[in-house]
């Protein structure tokens, strides 16, 4: 498959607030004022957005020139983005071949299911004990509606970037930040593999997926919240991933 132009991500949510650059106690600061979403970030989500809609294929190589190009902004952006895909797993830089996608193999998603499996259903269980509610839910909530909107509107990568949203919420639901920051780290890993998973499922049956399981969260229903998160999960372990990507390859030729 021929890579098609990137265009930089829309934005999203605000962007955390600004901290006043001048210390009202003459101290000397510690750490760096946090700032809006830079362009680095959002050279790395279009990146990431290119390989989930599919115009670069696992083990292709990104060539930084031409990411600069299609974004129209300098390479040095693109170049930091780069490295931080790196260091999320997403990006594999190879001696004398450059930066590539990561590769995709049936292995790989069955080892990097289990562990998300195993995040969910922690965060499951510490929602239920937390007392499940709507109040707890509502931006779980908030991210399944977006979801099903996307899915009509049939755009790939913001199809796949709003699900990557809702299982993140879920997570954060639990109100354990740390289960929270090891899901959001391999998020990336996970749009890539949902991209190349397309057409496994209906949309309809994902989005009746999300709310049965908010429904079960909401009624504080443990096992009938697990299992419908390992029914919601299951298309992973059924999918040949491999194959997914031969047949794109060819459809590309």
């Amino acid at each position: 498959m021929s890579p098609t132009a990137l265009s930089p991500s829309k934005p999203g949510a605000a962007a955390a607030a600004v901290a006043d650059p001048r210390p009202d106690d003459g101290a000397t600061r510690r750490m760096a004022p946090v700032q809006p979403r830079t362009m680095v970030d959002q050279a790395a989500e279009a990146i990431v957005a290119a390989a989930t809609s599919g115009a670069f294929l696992p083990g292709a190589r990104l060539v930084e020139a031409e990411i600069a190009r299609d974004l129209g902004i300098s390479r040095v952006p693109v170049r930091e983005a780069l490295r931080l895909l790196e260091s999320q797993g997403i990006v594999v830089s190879t001696p004398y071949k450059g930066m590539r996608l990561m590769q995709v193999t049936n292995q790989g998603v069955a080892e990097l299911t289990r562990v998300r499996t195993a995040l969910e259903s922690l965060a499951v269980r510490e929602i239920v004990a937390a007392g499940g509610g709507e109040a707890r839910l509502a931006a779980a909530r908030r991210a399944a509606a977006v979801h099903e909107a996307q899915l009509a509107g049939g755009d790939l990568a913001a199809i796949i970037g709003a699900d990557v949203v809702f299982h993140g919420e879920l997570c954060r639901a639990s109100g354990n930040a740390v289960l929270h920051a090891l899901w959001s780290s391999l998020a990336r890993q996970l749009a890539v593999v949902w991209g190349l998973g397309q057409g496994a499922l209906r949309g309809e049956d994902l989005v009746a997926e999300h709310h049965r399981l908010l429904d079960h969260l909401a009624k504080g229903d443990a096992p009938g919240a697990l299992t419908a998160l390992e029914g919601h999960l299951a298309w992973q372990e059924m999918f040949d991933f491999e194959d997914a990507i031969e047949a794109r390859k060819r459809a590309g030729r």
